[in-house]
């Protein structure tokens, strides 16, 4: 007979055991294969890091779906399509500079936004091109235009200053 534990709720034997589960989100189901502790006197089951591994997994996928927006796979599978690094794709793209870690980790979800801009660069990877040059400040980039000044001083509120209203 194989390895068993002890059950932390009942006491009884728990054998490990690959099972159908099932992980749910936003009321849709998908089915997986969960192996785990699972106990012979009750309903407890015991995952360890590779078994949460899978569920996570699954979860990810099935968030992705459900929400429109893109697993961390398909983030990174773009990202290095368009030869970029995770530094850089934040840099050009946004989020900063560990932005694309946490997406491709999966320890933070991609945003719709960035998920259109990821879909749109995988159709056309050549526009990425100009996102580069916007980034680094050259044609196409949106810049701050200076107030101008004016020569009249200001009063109170913003208007012209005047002598008692007349020009004097």
């Amino acid at each position: 007979m194989g390895k068993t534990i002890k059950c932390h709720e009942c006491g009884a034997d728990m054998v490990r055991d690959v099972r159908p589960g099932d992980v749910t989100y936003k009321g849709h189901v998908v089915k997986i294969d969960q192996p785990g502790w699972y106990c012979q006197g009750c309903d407890e089951i015991v995952l360890e890091g590779p078994d949460s591994a899978l569920t996570e997994q699954a979860f990810v996928q099935l968030k992705a779906e459900v929400d429109g927006i893109l697993p961390p796979g398909e983030v990174t599978r773009i990202r290095r399509k368009l030869g970029l690094s995770q530094r850089r794709a934040g840099a050009v793209l946004g989020g900063g500079p560990r932005s694309f870690q946490k997406y491709e980790s999966g320890k933070d979800w991609v945003t719709r936004s960035m998920a259109n801009l990821l879909r749109l660069l995988d159709r056309d990877p050549a526009r990425l091109a100009e996102l580069v040059a916007a980034s680094e400040g050259r044609t196409g980039a949106v810049r701050a235009r200076k107030r101008p000044t004016t020569a009249r001083a200001r009063g109170p509120r913003g208007s012209a200053e005047t002598n008692g209203g007349n020009n004097a």
